[in-house]
């Protein structure tokens, strides 16, 4: 007599162990499980992993490759019959319906290794992020202006006229000679005012420059300082990035077993 059922299969197999084991302790092979089990979907091999995981969970005893159940599931099992112990005969076979596709699983894989590419890729950029230069400030050499004058030619008159008689001819070249001597002093102010703006302005490009070298300095040092903090910081990413997919990794395949 066959028995159609929705049990799972960890339950249909401690019910079949438990109607061989009521008069009295009987060890049974997987073999012997299966021909109690009409579906023929249901090899023996996954009989005997859902029998080794009942070993495990301690409902059922392992001894010389026979299965029988441990004495606290019998009891067990004998308060849930207590019910349906008339209906079913020793005889009795179990129809399981066949298990639904694992569909969830195959989602849950999918998107697991999908997040561990995800995570490599972002690893990998993370590595391409990181640098392996350093910054130097080229320092500005101080330069001055070697004696930046002016070619001022000095005004004169020759000393060689002719002797004319004439007082107004004498009184023009007076004049015109004063004229070029003024402005022969004024040509020299003006030389001795351009020398002193050419050093002041020598001594202020000086001045710029030696700050320019200091605040160089100081930028490529810190940037120096930055590459190495966030080279430092890429590399604690990246080590905690495998460290978690090999966390991932190891708890899937365990999960397996």
């Amino acid at each position: 007599m066959s028995k159609p059922t929705e049990l799972p299969i960890h339950e249909v197999i401690l019910k079949i162990m438990f109607k061989e084991d009521k008069e009295k302790p009987i060890g049974l092979t997987s073999g012997d499980i299966l021909w109690k089990i009409d579906n023929p979907e249901i090899s023996e091999r996954y009989v005997r992993e859902v029998l080794d995981w009942l070993v495990r969970e301690k409902k059922v005893k392992l001894y010389l490759n026979k299965y029988s159940l441990d004495r606290y599931e019998f009891l067990d099992q004998k308060a849930k019959n207590e019910e349906d112990d008339d209906e079913l005969a020793t005889d009795t076979t179990f129809y399981i319906n066949p298990p639904k596709k694992k569909t969830k699983a195959i989602r849950n894989k999918t998107i697991l290794f999908s997040g561990i590419l995800v995570l490599l890729y972002i690893t990998y950029l993370f590595y391409k992020m990181n640098r392996d230069y350093e910054v130097f400030s080229k320092e500005i050499v101080t330069t001055s202006i070697k004696n930046p004058t002016l070619p001022i030619k000095r005004l004169y008159l020759s000393e060689e006229k002719e002797n004319t008689g004439e007082n107004k001819m004498d009184q023009k070249f007076n004049d015109i000679s004063f004229s070029f001597s003024r402005q022969n002093n004024n040509n020299k102010n003006i030389k001795k005012e351009l020398q002193r703006l050419n050093k002041t302005i020598d001594s202020l490009q000086k001045q710029h420059q030696v700050k320019l070298n200091k605040i160089q300095k100081q930028v490529a040092i810190s940037i120096n300082n930055n590459i190495t903090f966030t080279n430092a910081l890429l590399q604690k990413i990246m080590i905690g990035n495998f460290i978690f997919i090999l966390i991932i990794v190891l708890t899937f395949f365990k999960k397996k077993r």
